[in-house]
């Protein structure tokens, strides 16, 4: 996922390599400087992203490339967008909060655009261990300006980032924080809470204040009263069956029935690893009642959200509000700020397929491309993620969808099949994740491509930047 290459920039690539950008042939006495400064010409001159405005919902094929995907009852759905970001770039926080949630998308994104350091004036490196994976990566990131442009170095990899291993990264990190700091939640969702304390919480808020900037997703989901706390916002109690389904039915069969005080024999306590904390002065001799029992519910609310993890809460708000003002994050619910986040849960095929393009000869109705939508169509929604990640290093796409793909420095790029001639030395194809780009070899049967597409899915690819 990405293009293999030396760190050495004076050094020769030392064989025929071509452009992932415009296929331009580069000779094998080419240095990697020569190389990699074409690269960035070409991300220059890609074209620039336009305005984009919200309408009515409309049917899918009235849609176009204007859109935006919405999770609105559990359900996600394409709507019409066409937000006109002159007209709105200039609201003031306050006003922008009553807007539409593509406006405030559009806002959100052109107000941290203006934050953003031009990477003419230069990247910073993100130097990363996989075998210290955090402790490496939260050294390196402190020394970091995340409103530069960031190039991630795997220790002893020869990729060369063009923007592809910074969604790697970011997936990377999530997925060892959820073997470590962070644990499943007691609920029907797979979302995660703070599990303990930890120095790489700060790590965890820069991780997401640079996914924000960067218009990425990542590949966790919080619990919802963490998510409320980042934005800055209070906690309900239906907030709290996202965090621990159990607890919350104890505490509404609490509130919603009356009961005997002596029988049920509760004080203003709560059992925590093995230790008694008191939820109030005294709390340990007084007793629950049915006139005080909102304010045990609330005081054992405040407890698990806020002063179990406090300390952990501020580690995330410092680092994360460092790059992102939290007045920005505050103008957004928390469902339309974990569509942002999260980006879209389900991989819609008709719709990549709808909005990618191909290299000549390949075409829509090329055997081999026929042949390739076969395939993925035989996937289930794992193995579609899967491989989308292999394509694109992220196993979501952004609200915006596949019509806006964006490549490294925020330029559209569209998902792209290239061909390539089959060799028997290497018959994988190759992504290019900083492009969006799938070179796919001219497999001479459907049973060869699928044996080739299977393996990609079926087998852990993590850190594998390319295969080439």
């Amino acid at each position: 996922m990405g293009n293999r290459s030396s760190n050495n920039q004076h050094s020769k690539i030392g064989q025929e390599t071509k452009c992932p950008n415009c296929d331009r042939k580069f000779g094998p006495s080419t240095t990697y400087f020569v190389l990699n400064s074409h690269i960035d010409h070409c991300l220059l001159h890609q074209q620039p992203i336009p305005n984009i405005e919200f309408q009515m919902p409309q049917t899918l094929d009235q849609l176009g490339d204007n859109y935006i995907w919405v999770k609105q009852n559990n359900q996600w759905k394409r709507i019409l967008s066409q937000v006109n970001g002159g007209q709105i770039q200039n609201l003031s926080v306050q006003e922008i909060k009553n807007r539409s949630f593509p406006e405030k998308q559009m806002w959100f994104n052109l107000q941290l655009e203006k934050f953003r350091i031009p990477w003419q004036l230069g990247s910073d490196k993100l130097n990363v261990n996989l075998n210290d994976l955090l402790q490496s990566s939260l050294i390196s990131a402190r020394s970091v300006n995340f409103y530069k442009e960031v190039k991630v170095v795997f220790q002893n990899d020869k990729v060369q980032d063009a923007g592809g291993l910074l969604r790697e990264w970011l997936t990377l990190i999530f997925k060892e924080m959820c073997k470590d700091i962070f644990t499943l939640t007691e609920t029907n969702e797979v979302t995660y809470k703070i599990a303990k304390q930890s120095q790489y919480f700060d790590l965890a808020g820069l991780a997401i204040a640079k996914a924000l900037f960067e218009r990425m997703t990542i590949c966790v989901e919080f619990d919802r009263p963490l998510v409320k706390k980042l934005l800055g916002q209070e906690i309900s109690f239906q907030d709290m069956q996202l965090y621990d389904k159990g607890l919350f039915l104890s505490w509404k069969y609490l509130l919603e029935n009356q009961f005997d005080e002596n029988q049920l024999q509760q004080y203003f306590i709560i059992c925590k690893d093995d230790e008694i904390v008191e939820l109030k002065q005294n709390g340990a001799d007084i007793l629950v009642t049915n006139q005080n029992k909102q304010e045990f519910v609330d005081l054992s609310i405040q407890f698990y959200s806020e002063k179990l993890i406090s300390k952990q809460l501020i580690q995330i708000q410092n680092s994360l509000y460092k790059y992102i003002p939290k007045d920005y994050l505050n103008i957004f619910t928390a469902e339309e700020f974990e569509m942002i986040l999260y980006g879209v849960s389900v991989v819609d095929l008709t719709e990549w397929r709808q909005h990618t393009t191909y290299k000549t000869p390949y075409a829509e109705n090329s055997q081999q491309i026929q042949w390739f939508w076969k395939i993925l169509s035989e996937f289930d929604q794992d193995q579609l993620k899967k491989f989308l990640h292999y394509c694109t290093g992220s196993y979501r796409i952004p609200v915006n969808g596949f019509s806006k793909l964006e490549s490294n420095r925020g330029m559209y790029s569209k998902f792209q099949i290239v061909p390539i001639d089959y060799k028997n030395a290497n018959s994988f194809p190759i992504a290019h994740t900083c492009f969006n780009r799938l070179e796919l070899p001219k497999y001479t049967t459907q049973e060869m491509m699928r044996k080739y597409l299977r393996s990609i899915v079926l087998n852990d690819l993590e850190g594998v930047f390319g295969m080439e």
